[in-house]
């Protein structure tokens, strides 16, 4: 087990990534429910990272100051930051996303 934080913060540019997610998939595949899955799978890894076991660095910032992860669920990619006490979901994109829009955290 990894350790654990105090809180998950996910900040306002991923929650409006996890509602445009939501919007998306309710309006391109006409179902409420398929929207509300994915987005509450999104939101509960985004709070399994409290207890942080060490995902992987973000191979597309490794060159930007700061520790970048990220982590992935489906065809998404949560890209987060850890402190001693926090941990802070910078933002949630679609995998096939050119990589050049991790930059835009």
């Amino acid at each position: 087990m990894g350790i654990k934080r105090d809180r998950v913060i996910i900040t306002r540019k991923a929650q409006r990534s996890i509602k445009e997610i939501y919007e998306f998939i309710k309006d391109h595949e006409k179902s409420a429910e398929k929207a509300h899955h994915v987005r509450e799978a999104i939101i509960n890894k985004c709070f399994e990272l409290k207890t942080f076991s060490g995902y992987s660095k973000e191979p597309y910032l490794e060159d930007y100051p700061g520790d970048y992860r990220s982590v992935s669920i489906w065809n998404f990619v949560i890209i987060y930051t850890v402190t001693e006490k926090d941990v802070r979901v910078l933002n949630v994109i679609h995998s096939s996303q050119n990589p050049d829009s991790r930059i835009n955290i």
